[in-house]
């Protein structure tokens, strides 16, 4: 991270060197400062690693005191925003304690309450943001450089999206570019993310993240400030590319990219060539060729039956041969019922028949193996 000149703040508002907080943490000297706090570098006295350390400040609704190193509200008024925004900052910086599998988010190793605010401790960064980048080079971002930022961006936020919390501060001071080629999502909203784990935002709120990121993409190749949501096309920006940041800023009507998910698959379709459109069923039912007439139907009647008699008939399975037969044992029944009662009663006849003459013939064998006995 660049160190910035102290004269930049003033001296009451900061921590002074040697500071130590929470029994290890000793301050170096001051990184910087944004709307929500100061960022110190400092190390740890216990494993001896560099850190960054920030501390939650808004100075627009605290002041630090006089004598001593606590900070207090402003007034009445004050006091319950800013130690809200100091909860928030706290839950926030604690949830990311536990973010792993992505390289493009800065590590928190945890966060802690002190001085009447809170406190996050973070690794410390080598490199410097994207608009100091912008500022040292004088030039735009390439549609390369913008895609690679892309990217890295989409892995971060699939981080901390999943843990149930948001950026809500995405623009060119919280894109770090380390000297190493990483893209690192720093200086996390602090005031407001938190209240997402009280169910106080909606479901929609993710793609808050993700428009900030096509807005700060757009200005960053353009050097155009996105006022409200519309964009126009631009020479530094490839077509396919910017419907993709047009697809991010888009409000009205369907979002279609609304969540990191549909960022990443939105992303893999420019690198490809294109976006992928909505699927509707006027694109389905175009799709569907016209089934084409068959050269059959228009051939006379007499030409068509030769045809079918002349080729061989299909092979049939064994379930149609079994049901064949079966129509065909049907199909043999008489169908006279007169006919069938005169069969039934020649069947009846020639049994009482047979069974008549087994009687007779068990009778004989019975009186002549009696004869044989006396």
């Amino acid at each position: 991270m660049i160190q910035l000149m102290s004269e930049e703040l003033e001296p009451a508002e900061l921590l002074p060197v040697g500071t130590l907080l929470h029994r290890r943490y000793c301050i170096d000297g001051i990184l910087g400062r944004g709307t929500y706090g100061i960022t110190y570098c400092g190390h740890d006295e216990k494993t001896g690693t560099r850190i960054a350390l920030k501390e939650y400040f808004p100075y627009a609704l605290a002041v630090r005191a006089e004598q001593g190193q606590a900070l207090h509200p402003k007034n009445k008024a004050c006091g319950a925003l800013f130690f809200l925004g100091s909860e928030m900052f706290y839950r926030q910086h604690l949830a990311l304690t536990d973010a792993k599998g992505s390289d493009n988010l800065v590590t928190v190793y945890t966060a802690f309450f002190e001085n009447g605010t809170s406190y996050a401790v973070m690794e410390h960064l080598v490199g410097i943001t994207l608009e100091r980048f912008l500022q040292l080079r004088r030039r735009r971002l390439y549609p390369e450089e913008a895609m690679y930022i892309a990217a890295s961006l989409a892995d971060a936020l699939l981080v901390v999206h999943s843990l149930n919390s948001l950026h809500y501060d995405i623009n060119a001071k919280s894109i770090f570019l380390c000297t190493d080629g990483k893209v690192k999502l720093v200086d996390f909203g602090a005031a407001k993310a938190g209240l997402r784990a009280r169910h106080e935002v909606d479901d929609t709120e993710p793609w808050i993240d993700l428009s900030a990121i096509g807005r700060t993409l757009y200005e960053a190749m353009t050097g155009l400030a996105v006022f409200g949501e519309g964009i126009q096309p631009h020479a530094n920006i490839p077509p396919q590319f910017f419907e993709f940041l047009w697809h991010l800023l888009e409000t009205s009507g369907y979002r279609r990219i609304a969540s990191v998910f549909d960022y990443r698959h939105a992303l893999a379709c420019v690198e490809i060539g294109a976006i992928c459109p909505d699927v509707v069923d006027e694109d389905v039912t175009s799709s569907i060729p016209e089934p084409r007439k068959n050269a059959s139907q228009s051939r006379p009647q007499e030409a068509r039956a030769k045809e079918a008699a002349a080729q061989p008939l299909p092979k049939k399975s064994i379930l149609d041969r079994a049901l064949d037969a079966m129509e065909g044992a049907v199909a043999s029944e008489p169908k006279d019922a007169e006919e069938q009662v005169q069969k039934e009663a020649r069947i009846k006849r020639k049994v009482w028949v047979i069974y008549g003459g087994v009687v007779c013939v068990a009778l004989i064998l019975t009186l002549i193996i009696r004869g044989l006995i006396h």
